[in-house]
């Protein structure tokens, strides 16, 4: 057998089989490492439970980054005056006819108008109005902001506050939260679709303190 020369190279004595096993265990912990990250399901945090309670909610809307007073109790009362002026048989009556008897007359206030299609059949639904402005996360740190001012005008005894949170509000939505809370008020929210309309009664937002 004739021996290698001073000076020549040596071969490197790592078998085919060694280098292809190594080959594709590299290209399978890729595909792995690939899989993973591309199905990787994000880390949720647990949400309080609902619990039960006697108090009355008071409905914050944040939209936009800004927060909104929806004032549900003024609505309801603008939608009751309302209805007490039509007669039975048009509150329990054709479409037509009632919407013909409540036409031109705007329910709302300075964010919001009610959508008369709903209120026959016992649901209030609230449109924005448009180019009303609410009120941004450094504006409800103000001491005469409209949320400071809506607060203390409640009574955290027998009313809670409840969050309308649109996903691209969450920042807002928890700065005000915790505004509420060292104010004393029990907190509940609710995440509406960013197109989602808020709605009331049958079928509509019941956000519980949580």
């Amino acid at each position: 057998m004739a021996r290698p020369k001073k000076g020549d190279p040596e071969l490197l004595l790592v078998s085919f089989c060694d280098i292809l096993t190594i080959s594709i265990a590299g290209l399978f912990m890729a595909v792995i490492i690939t899989v993973f990250e591309a199905t990787k399901i994000p880390e949720l945090q647990m949400t309080p439970l609902a619990r039960d309670t006697d108090k009355r909610p008071v409905f914050f809307e944040c939209r936009g980054n800004e927060l909104f007073f929806v004032d549900k109790d003024g609505l309801d009362e603008q939608v009751r005056k309302k209805l007490s002026t039509l007669n039975p048989s048009v509150r329990s009556g054709d479409f037509t006819q009632f919407l013909k008897a409540i036409q031109g007359e705007e329910i709302g206030n300075q964010y919001y108008k009610v959508d008369p299609k709903f209120l026959l059949v016992g649901m209030m639904a609230l449109d924005a109005r448009a180019g009303s402005r609410g009120e941004t996360k450094q504006g409800i740190q103000a001491a005469n902001s409209m949320f400071k001012t809506v607060l203390a005008q409640l009574d955290k005894e027998t009313q809670y506050i409840a969050f309308l949170v649109r996903d691209d509000s969450f920042d807002l939505f928890r700065a005000a939260r915790v505004d509420a809370d060292k104010a004393g008020f029990d907190t509940g929210w609710e995440l509406l679709g960013i197109d989602e309309p808020i709605k009331f009664g049958q079928g509509g937002s019941a956000i519980a303190p949580q």
